[in-house]
């Protein structure tokens, strides 16, 4: 069972612990009675009797429905909206009278409320957030409804936690940032898709880590023709200057002293220049100050950044490996987890708010009410068909399916579900095909477990043919294979990853056999070769995949002659095969493998072949 929803039912648990049922009045379950009662309860502990009320009344309500009812009761208006008032109530504990108040108001309010359900996930605690809440909408005007609210939610979402400055780690203001980015947008100094952001995409432009005077100074002097849109992410390459040493010789590894104690302003960056990280950061702030969404994600080695070149359209910059290698920068709060991939993933589930409020609802009800596994799994269900891209329902109705008593069924239908739902996100299907596998082939060395990979892996190219992300493809097919290839080997599992994944093979004593490496080899050649196709994404994701198996392949000592018989059979075939331009690409991969090994005679041989094809 996924984390969120263990930390959800103990939070209630906790509640129900503290306040006894029989003490308060269960509320009708109506729209309009349920937010005049919260307008009422203005004070902590009309606040809990509130909770308590809405404890008793969804629980009468909703456990008294069947499986086949259970959805439809839940996604009613009044249910649903009494199931996310208490989810707050419950996150909001304990309750200080600082601001019940606004707590009050937001229950009563469905804009402010269903604001707070949509916004993603917080690194930080529920109480500071609302704290911050408070003290934004009591003080800044025009924060009450439309964009004002949905910039002050962004901000109290975003402020679960201190936002630090990057130019000197001093506390970023939320009162002043949110009177800052309305003041802006009053005066036409953003972008105009800055009105049309929802209250999850508002978090990655106010939460920016320039100061308000570093934004300003990056709308004035941003180069004239990067001004456009489609464009702004791209300034950073006309400004900042790679630079690993200053003009004094300080090396960019000294931190601050490189830019000579001064704090790392956007000015400070462009004068001295920087390399990867200040270039990603420079860049992300310069999308921030135009109220475009952004954000620094990590690669191996490096520091890329991501952002909306086109409005809820995210793209990489500065990019070195792609989707599939990118990853959480620290500091970033993000929903679902932290590969890059999921923040597309989560622009794509809320592209319909109300499909995506609707699901995360039925999630946070299976927390409340029911606790059958048929009932859980049938609300689970509906929560995946009304918004597909939900990962965390997803994850939470694999979890119930891993307990049920039918869950062998249940797998199959899911997973067939899956491959559609999530045509778009090969690596989110991957995690859900590979969580469902043990019930699909029990025995993971089977010739029917083989099969199945297989499948997976015909499915992923389908993927890759539809369009979906060339690295994402190749990573979630390099993603199944390895766990196929690891349960085909007794004490070599280190081994057959590094083989799949491309890595040196791991020092000490061999762990893994020879006919084990000939199994696995034939297994990935066989894997990596369905996604091949002519051009696009499918042919990328088997170029990408391909280059790995052959790195590994030769990496591992361990039948490399066979190995290397096998990656020249490949080559041959193809040359055969009127495909001269992929046989010469291979070869070369082949080259530059066998070059990384050290060893003189291995690499004459990939040398000899790559000259035998011209």
């Amino acid at each position: 069972m996924c984390i969120h929803r263990w930390m959800m039912m103990l939070g209630i648990a906790l509640a129900m612990a503290r306040t006894p049922l029989l003490h308060a009045q269960a509320p009708r379950l109506d729209s309009n009675s349920l937010c005049a009662e919260a307008e009422k309860a203005t004070t902590g502990t009309a606040l809990n009797s509130l909770k308590t009320g809405l404890e008793a009344a969804l629980r009468a309500k909703l456990e008294a429905k069947g499986s086949r009812a259970a959805a439809q009761t839940a996604s009613a208006d009044g249910p649903s909206r009494a199931i996310r008032q208490l989810t707050l109530l419950n996150r909001c504990q304990p309750i200080a009278e600082s601001w019940a108040p606004t707590l009050s108001w937001v229950l009563a309010t469905p804009d402010a409320l269903d604001g707070l359900a949509s916004g993603g996930e917080i690194a930080g605690s529920w109480t500071r957030t609302m704290e911050v809440l408070h003290e934004v909408v009591t003080t800044v005007d025009g924060t009450r409804d439309g964009l004002g609210l949905r910039v002050a939610t962004a901000i109290a979402l975003t402020w679960s936690e201190p936002v630090m400055a990057m130019a000197d780690a001093a506390p970023i203001d939320p009162v002043a940032r949110c009177r800052s980015f309305l003041a802006w947008d009053r005066e036409g100094q953003l972008d105009p898709s800055f009105r049309a952001l929802s209250t999850w995409e508002l978090r990655y432009v106010v939460g920016s880590w320039a100061s308000d005077a570093d934004l300003a100074w990056a709308r004035a002097n941003i180069k004239a023709d990067c001004r456009e849109r489609g464009k702004i992410g791209d300034a950073v390459h006309g400004m900042v200057k790679y630079t690993l040493e200053n003009k004094d010789g300080v090396s960019v590894q000294e931190g601050r002293k490189f830019y000579g104690g001064r704090p790392m302003t956007l000015p400070i960056i462009v004068e001295v220049g920087g390399v990867c990280g200040a270039i990603s950061r420079f860049g992300t702030s310069m999308c921030q100050a135009f109220g475009i969404p952004a954000m620094p994600v990590g690669q191996p080695g490096h520091c890329a950044f991501i952002w909306q070149k086109e409005p809820h359209q995210w793209s990489l910059n500065n990019d070195v490996s792609g989707w599939a290698e990118s990853g959480r920068h620290a500091g970033i709060q993000m929903s679902w987890g932290n590969p890059a991939w999921l923040v597309p993933m989560m622009q794509a589930a809320q592209a319909k708010p109300a499909a995506y409020l609707e699901a995360q609802t039925l999630l946070e009800a299976t927390a409340i009410a029911w606790g059958k596994p048929a009932d859980d799994l049938a609300v689970l269900a509906e929560a995946t068909e009304r918004c597909p891209l939900h990962l965390a329902a997803w994850r939470a109705r694999v979890a119930l399916i891993l307990q049920s008593k039918q869950s062998a069924s249940l797998a199959k239908k899911a997973l067939k579900e899956a491959a559609v739902a999530l045509a778009t996100q090969p690596m989110a299907f991957a995690e859900i095909a590979l969580a469902l596998h043990p019930l699909a082939a029990p025995e993971a060395a089977s010739s029917a477990a083989r099969s199945w990979f297989l499948a997976r892996i015909d499915e992923l190219s389908t993927m890759a043919e539809g369009g979906a992300d060339s690295t994402l493809c190749s990573m979630a097919a390099t993603t199944m294979l390895e766990r196929a290839a690891t349960a085909m080997t007794a004490k070599g599992t280190a081994a057959a990853r590094a083989i799949v994944r491309g890595n040196a093979a791991p020092g000490g004593a061999p762990t893994i056999t020879a006919s084990e490496v000939k199994s696995i080899a034939e297994l990935c050649t066989d894997g990596i070769n369905r996604l091949d196709g002519p051009g696009g994404s499918r042919h990328a994701a088997w170029r990408q995949a391909m280059q790995r198996l052959v790195a590994g392949l030769v990496a591992q000592p361990v039948a490399r002659d066979r190995s290397l018989e096998r990656i020249e059979s490949q080559v041959s075939n193809l040359a055969s095969s009127n495909r001269a331009d992929d046989a010469r690409w291979l070869a070369d991969r082949l080259v530059d493998a066998c070059k990384a090994t050290k060893d003189a005679e291995l690499e004459a041989k990939a040398t000899a072949l790559r000259a035998s094809l011209g």
